[in-house]
């Protein structure tokens, strides 16, 4: 039987962050502080191409995307100028150069990116859109981050294997959105809704989810919606300030970028007919 063709659309921001990490190692040799870092570039290119390897032959998939971050701008900062300012005041790796410029030369065909995009919203793009040109057939969008739980698509994490796929609806990645949207990220700089974590999240947003979870997509974000301006005003902040926090935490999906112009078509909300 012939093989269906199927793409692995892979996180390498993740790649290129765990990679430059894992192959550092900051010695003390004199317990006076001052520490000197031992990079191995031969095992770092070596992992990489290993990683990719694995994935395909576990997947035994027929063709791979590298989807990465655009380095000169984001588009969420011109939502909230303060987006990810903390990841940026952070030196970055010596080995991260090293692996960023052995995924550009060595999968150059392999790599998309598009400017003002984080790598996270081409895989969103991709893994939603009917028939993208680059990854025309199956798909599954290999990534530990969190956020891609907000896509609607075929979910591999590579550091819990036992979960195996995960095949995420779209009323769950809504309903993931919209408690990341209560939550925020301190990791990406956004607060979300001030004093509410994952526990009033869930009390918020849980029986809604579950009133409307047979419900059309479109009636079930809005109820979810509806249920998130709520929270955000019962803690004196405005429906204005909640959508500000849910286009942050929105990874783009197919429809939320004009793919001509690169424009990025902001989430607005409807309200529960």
């Amino acid at each position: 039987m012939k093989r269906k063709p199927l793409t692995l659309l892979i996180d390498a921001d993740v790649f290129r962050h765990q990679l430059a990490y894992g192959n550092t190692k900051s010695i003390d040799w004199d317990g006076d502080g001052d520490v000197t870092e031992i990079l191995d570039y031969d095992r770092a290119r070596d992992d990489l191409d290993g990683e990719i390897d694995n994935l395909v032959r576990k997947f035994k998939a027929t063709d791979f995307v590298l989807a990465l971050s655009c380095p000169e701008h984001n588009f969420r900062k011109d939502v909230l100028s303060s987006y990810k300012q903390l990841r940026h005041e952070k030196p970055r790796p010596t080995l991260w150069h090293f692996v960023d410029e052995c995924i550009r030369e060595k999968y150059q065909d392999k790599v998309v990116m598009r400017h003002s995009l984080e790598g996270d919203d081409i895989l969103g793009t991709l893994a939603t859109h009917p028939a993208p040109r680059r990854a025309p057939n199956a798909r599954i969008v290999v990534s530990i981050d969190k956020d891609l739980r907000t896509i609607p698509c075929r979910l591999f994490n590579p550091q819990k294997p036992d979960l195996g796929t995960l095949t995420i609806s779209e009323h769950d990645a809504n309903l993931f959105w919209m408690k990341q949207t209560l939550t925020g990220d301190s990791t990406d700089g956004y607060i979300g809704c001030r004093g509410i974590g994952l526990d009033k999240a869930d009390k918020a947003l849980m029986p809604v989810h579950e009133q409307y979870r047979d419900a059309p997509v479109e009636k079930h974000l809005a109820a979810l919606w509806a249920a998130v301006v709520k929270t955000y005003e019962a803690k004196k902040f405005t429906a204005a300030d909640a959508l500000t926090q849910a286009r942050l935490a929105r990874i783009l999906r197919h429809g939320d970028l004009n793919y001509k112009t690169n424009e990025v078509l902001l989430w607005k909300p409807s309200s529960p007919s």
